[in-house]
């Protein structure tokens, strides 16, 4: 049987793309609190209806970091639901009620169920992983959190609420996020076939400016190149 217990996470050793992702994302709530003038607070309201008792107490005891927590508590429900659209979307509805109780305000306005849907197969996979012997308390949380985080960090960027401040390309985001979130080598084929709607000359752009920049190191070369983050 499936124990819920978060502990873990407070004294995780994250790897550095992972802390890269939680320095992201925290920046991007100061800025947002910055032009909205809203100052970031936690959002008294009642425990999710949607969260079953024994995951909330497991969630309501951690003190952990909620942009690791959150993801954990979204993996186990959707483990404990019947697979559907809508078990999916009321994960999803969950999780950014969680982020913005937490004081991450920002996730209101993030389209994170679309952009799982514009990223899916990468997403199944990343869950796929992580829900490897659920039964058996042998989730893998972490291929679960970095997707998540990933995918908060791309609504961040495809949404920007900063109008004053210069537009960054979604596409180049998405590229980034999509090397720096594969755990092996990846193309520039398999970019570009995973963004279809990326040019192969913004993707070799993309992908020049983070080897120069030292994020990720190219392996091969020519048409065996491959690139994997630093």
């Amino acid at each position: 049987m499936h124990k819920y217990d978060y502990s873990f996470l407070e004294n995780f050793p994250l790897p550095e793309n992972l802390k890269g992702l939680l320095t992201c994302l925290k920046g991007m709530q100061e800025k947002y609190e910055r032009e909205a003038r809203e100052p970031r607070q936690k959002v008294k309201s009642e425990p999710p209806a949607a969260l079953p008792e024994h995951l909330l107490a497991a969630y309501e005891a951690s003190g952990a970091e909620p942009l690791l927590l959150v993801p954990c508590a979204v993996l186990d429900m959707l483990c404990s639901l019947p697979e559907g659209e809508g078990s999916m979307h009321a994960a999803i509805e969950l999780a950014l009620g969680l982020l913005c109780q937490s004081g991450y305000t920002m996730c209101r306005h993030f389209p994170l169920e679309e952009m799982i849907c514009r990223y899916l197969y990468f997403y199944r996979r990343a869950f796929d992983r992580a829900k490897s012997h659920w039964e058996q308390n042998g989730s893998e949380y972490l291929f679960y959190i970095e997707m998540f985080l990933s995918l908060l960090y791309l609504c961040g960027q495809d949404k920007p609420k900063a109008p004053a401040a210069p537009r960054r390309s979604t596409k180049r985001a998405a590229i980034e996020a999509l090397v720096l979130g594969s755990e092996v080598p990846i193309s520039k084929a398999e970019i570009c076939t995973a963004l279809p709607d990326v040019s192969p000359t913004t993707v070799e752009a993309t992908l020049g400016a983070m080897v120069r920049s030292g994020s990720v190191r190219k392996v091969g070369a020519a048409r065996a190149a491959r690139y994997i983050r630093a």
